[in-house]
């Protein structure tokens, strides 16, 4: 026992020990080989120990062989590379930068960059691509930035670059063919920093939404005639945004509400002439703005924004833009406009909200319609006042002034007032919100406004007070406007009973709909059974037919034929006539014998046999000899031919 414990001892030693004399063997070939002479393509300069290839203007048709394996970067730019087929740079696992524009590239196969594991940048500008090459971006887990600029892509579709989700930084400028960009096209870009979609005639602005964490966006060059709001939905991280050069002409309120972070915004060389009061309200960061080059209107609707440029732009004014109209004021700039140079009046509410009763959990709004140019606030019940700036959960200031509700609780009950500024003056309009536990018959409630408006003459030195927020105190909001109170008026009338329906009647009328249900069925399964039933009886009708056709033959008629002769035949001689199946009748002498006859080759001859009286009828003697001549129809069209 103790013998065999040792054998079994010893094999194990020696077969542990062969086992790690053949893995350092393996790792030493190995090393010598990845250390091995690196060899540099002869159409290609090398450098840093071949870490760095550069091909560049070398008029090469594809991808050259031979590349050392421990290349980081390489540059194929400016050459005449039509397609990169697949498993290209399978051996460049180290490569870091590829760069591969300025050439005639119009396909990328699938798996064409298969083992660029730690590939950072890859830039395919300036070449011939029609489409997104998507598959091809397949386990590229390290890339970060993607160069598609100024290629005949005609679409981005949906899921165009989730292969690539680690990107942070994506140029899709110059696109001058883009017609069509998918709703999803920027779906799992949540790291992407930077996106360029600049000089691609886009007229709709793209969904964005899915770019979460996006903080630089180019758009400029485009045709975007209206700014809406929601185009930049979910951009809470943006920075900066260009949007030059691309014929705005409006820009509406609450357009910039999402911005929450942007710190520089370029409006320059497009077609506005006026902006929406508060429009850059909620944008508490912004500190470089850029309005030059537009057709500035510098009326009273101007007012707001040169008080707001000196306010909180003031190294950057000099730069905003200069006045266009009216002539007297052509040339200066909008920074320079002052009150005193126009006479305004107050605003005007169009649509003044009204009293308005509603359940809990609904959807309410309270209208406060009026200029775009005005400043519109709202006074809670609480003293809250709400602006277009503010981020309140439930409750949201909408483009016209309108006062939006998403869900209404009973805590929601009370007065609202909405206050509409300018630099004349305000107007102010107040309605009761009613929020109950049940629905309501608001037929016995009147709707009573109260609208008060007040012009204010304005000292240039207090101009700055009209603009900004009215403190609160702990006792409560204190506007200072001047309002009127709202009466809320409610008649005795009672309301009309509803009578109810009962339980039985309800349970009458499922009976009654499903004996409906149940006859439709019936009928609708006797409409396909009759269907199929006249189905089947026409194939078989059909193939009986078809049957029939197949076994009917065409049996062979026999015609006879009766030929007059012209020549005179023997009497007697039965061989003058010739031809096959001829038979030769003698001359009938007398009618009343009946004359027998047996043929020739027979032996036969004619006997005469009287039959007296015994008929009656009479028959014609015959004068001229007659051929009856017997054959079939085949043989007659036969001869006939």
């Amino acid at each position: 026992m103790n013998f065999l414990w040792l054998v079994t001892v010893h094999h194990t030693w020696k077969a542990v020990l062969f086992s790690a004399i053949y893995l350092m063997v393996h790792m030493w070939i190995s090393c010598a080989a990845y250390s091995g002479p690196q060899s540099c393509p002869s159409v290609c300069s090398c450098s840093n120990q071949f870490s760095k290839v550069v091909c560049t203007r070398r008029g090469l048709s594809e991808v050259p062989q031979g590349i050392p394996s421990n290349t980081r970067s390489l540059n194929l730019m400016e050459n005449n590379i039509q397609m990169i087929q697949a498993d290209t740079f399978r051996h460049l696992h180290h490569l870091e930068v590829l760069q591969l524009g300025r050439n005639s590239i119009r396909q990328i196969e699938v798996g064409a960059f298969n083992g660029l594991a730690s590939l950072n940048t890859l830039e395919l500008f300036d070449n011939w691509l029609t489409v997104i090459p998507s598959g091809a971006f397949e386990y590229l887990s390290k890339l970060r930035e993607l160069w598609l600029r100024n290629n005949p892509i005609e679409s981005i579709p949906s899921y165009a670059f989730n292969r690539v989700p680690s990107l942070m930084r994506l140029d899709l400028g110059e696109l001058k063919k883009l017609e069509y960009i998918s709703e999803g096209a920027f779906e799992g870009l949540y790291n992407l920093k930077y996106l360029n979609l600049g000089m691609c005639n886009i007229r709709d602005m793209p969904n964005l939404t899915p770019l979460v964490g996006l903080e630089e966006l180019e758009i400029s060059g485009n045709n975007f005639p209206e700014i809406k709001p929601g185009s930049f939905h979910g951009l809470r991280s943006l920075k900066k945004l260009w949007i030059m050069n691309s014929q705005i002409n409006t820009i509406e309120r609450n357009a910039f509400d999402d911005l929450t972070s942007l710190v520089e915004l370029n409006l320059a060389h497009n077609n506005v002439t006026s902006l929406p009061h508060d429009l850059f309200a909620p944008l508490k960061y912004l500190v470089e703005l850029h309005l030059h080059h537009n057709p500035w209107d510098c009326d009273c609707d101007v007012l707001w924004l040169s008080w707001w440029l000196r306010e909180y732009i003031p190294t950057n004014s000099t730069c905003c833009g200069r006045c266009h109209s009216p002539p007297h004021m052509r040339g200066k700039y909008v920074v320079e406009v002052d009150h005193s140079m126009f006479q305004c009046s107050a605003p005007f509410i169009m649509d003044a909200p009204r009293d308005l009763n509603i359940s809990e959990g609904r959807m309410a709004e309270l209208k406060c319609r009026t200029s775009a140019m005005s400043s519109v606030r709202w006074l809670l019940p609480n003293g809250t006042v709400l602006t277009h700036a503010s981020n309140h959960p439930r409750i949201t200031i909408l483009n016209d002034g309108t006062l939006n509700f998403s869900q209404v609780l009973l805590t929601d009950t009370g007065v609202y007032t909405c206050m509409v500024t300018n630099v004349a003056g305000n107007s102010n309009a107040s309605a009761y919100l009613n929020v109950s536990t049940a629905e309501l018959n608001t037929s016995n409630y009147s709707f009573f406004t109260t609208v008060t408006v007040e012009t204010t003459e304005v000292a240039p030195e207090d101009i700055s007070m009209i603009f900004k927020p009215v403190p609160t105190t702990s006792t409560g909001y204190q506007p200072a406007y001047t309002t009127t109170t709202t009466v809320l008026i409610q008649t005795t009338k009672m309301p009309k009973q509803v009578a109810v329906p009962t339980s039985d009647a309800g349970d009458k009328m499922q009976t009654s709909l499903d004996e409906v249900m149940k006859t439709t069925k019936i009928i609708i399964g006797c409409f396909v059974a009759v269907t199929l039933l006249a189905a089947a009886m026409l194939i078989v009708f059909y193939k009986l037919r078809k049957r029939h056709q197949q076994r009917s033959t065409v049996a062979a008629a026999r015609t006879v034929e009766i030929i007059q002769v012209d020549e005179d035949i023997p009497s007697g001689s039965p061989t003058g006539v010739s031809g096959e199946g001829a038979v030769v009748l003698p001359t009938i002498h007398d009618h009343m014998n009946y004359n027998t006859y047996k043929p020739a080759h027979h032996g036969a001859h004619w006997t005469a046999n009287s039959i007296g009286n015994s008929l009656h009828s009479t028959i014609t003697t015959i004068s001229e000899p007659y051929i009856i001549q017997t054959h079939t129809k085949e043989k007659s069209h036969a001869e006939g031919t």
